[in-house]
């Protein structure tokens, strides 16, 4: 294996391939070597053939470069991947990997064995909370670039996230262990920024897609150039004579890009409310653009700082100057070669199991090689024996007995293996049969999630049609919780037992989120639906009883007096100033209140022309969708409903003028056509909108509680035609 003292730092940017070399002594590392090879397109240019220009880039790296032997660290994107963060329940230490297992297949978007994913703790000095960071990366998208790098001859032993690999580098180089002031590091890429908050030994990460390619697009649009063009004119424009121009192209972009920080760092406090954030250090070429500190300062009312040199390493002789000018843009690489000698705060690794164990394998080739020489030389000892016994043997090769025993044997083998294939497939279908036809199951389900929601015990004038008695009863204070959506999955056998997960989205306003679903529709699932009750097919699990807390989405109603806070159907209403709330989850989707992609909540519309809805979505709006078209007037003696010649095989006779074969056909509708009656329909009788039962400025939340249910009855016994169901009821 290479060597843990001396390490490569690698990351293959959008615009260059930045790479370090560390070498560790003790707790302190100095620079031997980097590199900074420019693409010579940037990778974000339309119709560019990215694979075949990092692989120019990478040829020309180890061309310049000596690496073999050196342990190599590389990066993937942050938009690449997923980092997700949540807070563990108090449980013994020996615990924790089961449960952030759990999390983790509750958090990641993707079948669990379909991502390579690794997590980290976090624990505050003063504080008894444990944190968990998970990480994860789909296998194909691993796969993909560890074939592309392959072809060079490079195997990274370690592949990690680059904005974790920023963070590793500034609690470095900064000294962030233990107790240290709040700090804020802004990453701007080519094509997104990571965002990452270093508090108290924590660390939290947020990527959106917003980069310096989208200042270049919008020089581009503004200046009709091309891509390349526009690019050195953004570059260029602290000293160009058009920098006006340039900024004022550029200003739509710099709002955007204030508005995903806004929302970042609100979101943050709402989770961490006792932290201060005060201080932004940025990172990237793009924060040279002139005006845009400035800009960032004045609008979040915060320190805006930019990174211009490392504190713990340097670069000495004619490559100082060169190192320094590119330093801006090195924290990555500093933190992936960091973690290869073994000084990262976050140690996770996302390459693939077997990839490591290829290289532990070749590592040790020369050892094998010596070993195979002298078992070489044992076995032409030992040959010896066998060959004088082989000798002895009568001619005529095998007993007839031996291959008739041999025979047999495979025969029985054989069929053994086709009754146990055949047993197997009438279970599967058993089971799946007896679901189909055991009617009792999903009617006490719903029976089950009505009785959960009603142990919320409701206040009286929630559960009638009084509006102002209801608006009368503070949202954050009100009992009750709506069920949305209910979703059963089969989940297949645990010993004789079959089980169905089932999970249930419900809508509810009451302040105290958790708590209040965890002492009322939890509390119930666990004590009284995990009990054998008389009529109910199932048992509900209690362990497998939770509510999801890192998946509820909370939304605030927004006020029908601001125009920007609108909301029609189907939309999202804003906020005054565009500035979002800090207690939405910024990765959601605007215009909804989902939860990140694989969560499964459903879409809501905004609020109606009578006043403010839920921002983000929520609450359906009820409008006339369709409208009501009254049957054409096919004439006498035609059939109700009947529009064609042929009635039960006998030919009708057109009516008097109508040409041949055309059957018959509708006469004109006296009353006009059928659009101008559904106007008229529209304007006469129209649906009233729903009550608002919200007031502006009230929060509304989301959640999803997922447990298992266990079927009380058996599976179902297999046979030999796979037709044996012991579990169903055709009742």
């Amino acid at each position: 294996m290479a060597s843990s003292k001396v390490s490569w730092g690698m990351e293959i940017g959008a615009d260059s391939i930045k790479a370090i070399r560390l070498e560790r002594t003790g707790d302190d590392v100095r620079v031997t070597d980097f590199a900074v090879i420019p693409h010579k397109r940037v990778l974000t240019t339309p119709d560019l053939d990215q694979d075949e220009m990092i692989r120019l880039g990478l040829g020309q790296f180890i061309s310049q470069k000596a690496i073999e032997g050196d342990r190599l660290v590389m990066s993937v994107p942050g938009h690449a991947a997923f980092a997700r963060f949540a807070k563990l329940p108090p449980v013994e230490p020996k615990k924790v990997p089961d449960i952030v297992k759990f999390e983790a297949v509750q958090q990641i978007p993707f079948p669990i064995d379909q991502v390579e994913w690794d997590y980290q703790t976090f624990v505050a000095p003063d504080s008894p909370e444990v944190e968990v960071g998970i990480f994860a990366i789909t296998r194909e998208r691993v796969s993909q670039r560890l074939s592309l790098y392959a072809e060079l001859g490079i195997q990274p032993e370690i592949l990690s996230l680059s904005p974790v690999a920023v963070y590793n580098a500034m609690a470095f180089d900064l000294g962030l262990a233990g107790n240290h002031k709040p700090l804020v590091f802004m990453d701007i890429g080519t094509s997104a920024t990571d965002l990452i908050v270093a508090d108290q030994g924590r660390c939290w990460i947020r990527t959106f897609p917003l980069g310096g390619t989208h200042f270049t697009d919008a020089v581009t649009e503004a200046f009709k150039l091309s891509y390349s063009k526009a690019d050195k004119l953004k570059q260029e424009s602290a000293t160009s004579k058009y920098a006006k121009q340039i900024m004022q192209a550029m200003r739509p972009v710099f709002s955007d890009l204030l508005q995903e920080v806004q929302r970042s760092l609100g979101y943050y406090q709402t989770l961490h409310r006792e932290t201060t954030l005060d201080t932004i250090v940025g990172l990237g070429s793009t924060f040279k653009i002139p005006g845009l500190r400035k800009f960032l300062g004045q609008q979040l009312q915060m320190d805006v700082l930019r990174l211009d040199e490392f504190k713990r390493i340097r670069v000495e002789g004619r490559d100082a100057a060169e190192f320094s000018a590119a330093a801006v843009n090195m924290a990555t690489a500093y933190g992936l070669a960091l973690q290869g000698v073994g000084l990262a705060p976050i140690a996770v690794n996302l390459a693939p199991v077997d990839s490591l164990r290829e290289q532990l394998w070749r590592g040790k080739t020369k050892w094998f090689a010596a070993a195979a020489g002298i078992a070489v030389a044992a076995a032409g000892l030992m040959f010896v024996g066998p060959y004088r016994d082989h000798a002895s043997l009568r001619p005529g090769g095998v007993d007839p007995v031996v291959e008739d025993v041999t025979r047999r044997g495979q025969t029985l083998k054989t069929q053994a293996a086709g009754v146990e294939q055949s047993a197997s497939l009438g279970l599967e279908i058993g089971g799946f049969r007896a679901m189909l036809l055991d009617r009792r199951v999903w009617p006490a389900l719903v029976e089950d999630a009505v009785l959960a929601l009603r142990s919320t015990n409701p206040q009286a004038p929630l559960i009638a049609d009084d509006v102002d008695a209801i608006l009368a009863i503070p949202a954050g204070e009100r009992r009750l919780v709506s069920l949305q959506r209910l979703d059963g999955t089969y989940n297949g056998f645990a010993g004789e037992r079959r089980r169905i997960d089932v999970t249930m989205e419900v809508e509810f306003s009451h302040a105290d989120r958790e708590v209040f679903l965890n002492t009322t529709v939890a509390r119930w699932l666990r004590d009284e639906g995990s009990k054998v009750r008389d009529g109910v097919p199932f048992r509900v699990l209690p362990e497998s009883v939770t509510i999801n807390p890192g998946r509820m989405v909370t939304t605030r109603v927004a006020d029908p007096s601001d125009p920007s806070g609108s909301a029609g159907a189907g939309g999202g209403a804003g906020r005054p100033g565009g500035r979002p709330a800090g207690d939405e989850d910024p990765d959601r989707p605007r215009g909804r209140p989902t939860a990140p992609a694989g969560d499964g909540f459903g879409g809501g519309g905004g609020g109606g022309r009578g006043g403010g809805g839920l921002e983000g979505g929520g609450v359906p709006r009820r409008g006339l969708e369709d409208g009501l078209i009254a049957p054409p007037d096919f004439g006498p003696g035609a059939p109700p409903g009947g529009r064609g010649t042929d009635l039960g095989g006998v030919d009708v006779p057109p009516r008097d003028g109508a040409p041949p074969g055309r059957g018959l056909e509708p006469p004109p509708d006296p009353r006009g056509p059928a659009e101008e009656r559904i106007l008229d329909l529209n304007a006469n009788a129209p649906i009233p909108e729903p009550p608002l039962l919200y007031r502006p400025g009230d929060q509304v939340h989301r959640a999803l509680i997922t447990f298992t249910v266990e079927l009380l009855q058996p599976g179902p016994a297999p046979t030999s035609g796979g037709e044996g169901i012991q579990g169903g009821s055709p009742a």
